[in-house]
């Protein structure tokens, strides 16, 4: 059961079933998860109730191409939050891609949220034609929210 406070006209608490998982700082603008282990920066977990009380947990994969310096950054970075089998499992390049995402093949992401930003530099580490394969692949998949960065 999830249930939300807020305390002090300041800090909005989530709880689990009783548990705290998220503290938010309202006029600060910062917030932390809390689980077993706090998340790291680019780890996302959106958990919500649906109108039959069922809970369903939506996994957020953030690429910030800026900071990817080859292929294998991108394909590390797409499957950083994955499984210890997945990741072992999917291929790193194009063909898995496309097996993981139309036939959830090894590094299939499930129901996600996927924001890649820094577009301009992976369209040079990919080249532009396996780049718009990729976005493309992510626009026609029906369980991914895909979210890119708006360029002029």
């Amino acid at each position: 059961m999830l249930r939300k406070e807020i305390k002090n006209d300041n800090e909005l608490y989530l709880y689990f079933n009783d548990k705290l998982i998220y503290k938010r700082w309202l006029n600060q603008g910062y917030s932390k998860v809390f689980d077993r282990f706090a998340y790291g920066k680019g780890t996302f977990m959106s958990i919500t109730e649906d109108e039959n009380g069922k809970i369903k947990r939506t996994r957020k994969i953030f690429i910030d191409g800026e900071l990817c310096y080859s292929k294998l950054d991108f394909w590390k970075r797409y499957i950083s939050d994955f499984d210890f089998q997945s990741k072992k499992d999917f291929g790193k390049n194009l063909d898995a891609f496309n097996d993981a995402i139309t036939a959830e093949g090894p590094g299939f992401p499930g129901d996600c949220i996927i924001e890649i930003t820094g577009s301009e530099n992976l369209k040079r580490i990919f080249g532009n034609e396996d780049f718009e394969f990729i976005i493309e692949l992510l626009r026609e998949a029906k369980f991914v929210k895909l979210i890119l960065e708006k360029t002029d």
